[in-house]
């Protein structure tokens, strides 16, 4: 872990700034970063995944206790920084790349402190590609945590309807904002996000796609939303009417239970497939 002043010369060398807008702010709380490392519990055999270590304040503790580490950083002057420190480090991959592009899915645990402004990209994209996670855990802005637990409202999207199925998220502890450098505004917290038993990441993703068609248009209804499945009105109603649904309810009225019989019909009615 570098300190405040480390933090202050490695960007004076690098002639740059860290940038709040990118979440460029740098975790220098000793025992918030061991709180966060021994969360995921990482065992001999785990293939783990960092998203963003930036200066590596995680990344020099799970470079001690992970046998099979890989450090997924866009900014190229963390990824050389990164270089540098773990040349020595076998254990170590450093792979320069946008997380949103990245097409190794191999990993079942996965580390980081998402950046506030895409975070809902970054667990949407792994949700949809990694069929091997049985554990994450992530350090975010608190308010981010709240929306995706969000099970009505404005917040609630077909993200927290993949979420309710799929997964279990267990909030741990607030990260305080004097722990990172700069200050950022706001507190942080970290949480963790396991496997349900008994759930299909093949059918998780249908679900997500089911969700994503009623939650088209949110002001228009599920039958105005449902209707490009269907080749005529009267096989809609009957559709509706089987499943004992009104015609003029919304997604953002409809609990996972309902998603689940939508999906499940549509599924029976082949409007939709798991291939």
């Amino acid at each position: 872990m570098l300190s405040k002043d480390e933090i202050k010369d490695f960007f004076l060398l690098e002639n740059s700034h860290a940038k709040k807008e990118l979440g460029q702010n740098f975790l220098i709380d000793e025992n918030a970063i061991k709180k966060i490392v021994e969360s995921i519990n990482i065992k001999e055999n785990d293939k783990v995944l960092e998203i963003g270590p930036g200066l590596g304040a995680l990344s020099d503790e799970l470079v001690n206790i992970s046998n099979d580490l890989t450090l997924v950083e866009y900014d190229q002057k963390f990824v050389n920084f990164l270089i540098s420190s773990y040349r020595d480090k076998n254990n170590v991959k450093i792979i320069k790349s946008n997380i949103l592009h990245f097409k190794d899915y191999s990993f079942n645990k996965i580390i980081g402190n998402l950046p506030y402004y895409i975070s809902t990209e970054i667990l949407e994209y792994l949700f949809k590609h990694f069929d091997k996670i049985n554990q994450m855990v992530f350090m975010v802005q608190s308010e981010f945590l709240n929306r995706i637990l969000a099970n009505k409202g404005k917040d609630y999207a077909p993200l927290n309807i993949l979420i309710n199925y799929r997964y279990n998220i267990e909030k741990l502890f607030i990260v305080k904002k004097t722990s990172f450098f700069p200050i950022p505004n706001v507190d942080s917290v970290v949480f963790k996000i396991t496997i349900k038993d008994n759930t299909s990441f093949a059918y998780s993703l249908l679900l997500y796609k089911v969700a994503n068609i009623l939650f088209k248009n949110r002001r228009k209804t599920i039958y105005n939303n449902l209707k490009p499945l269907f080749k005529d009105t009267d096989e809609l109603e009957l559709f509706l009417n089987e499943l004992n649904l009104k015609e003029n309810l919304r997604a953002e009225e409809l609990d996972l239970s309902t998603y689940l019989k939508i999906t499940d019909k549509l599924l029976e009615n082949k409007k939709i497939s798991l291939e």
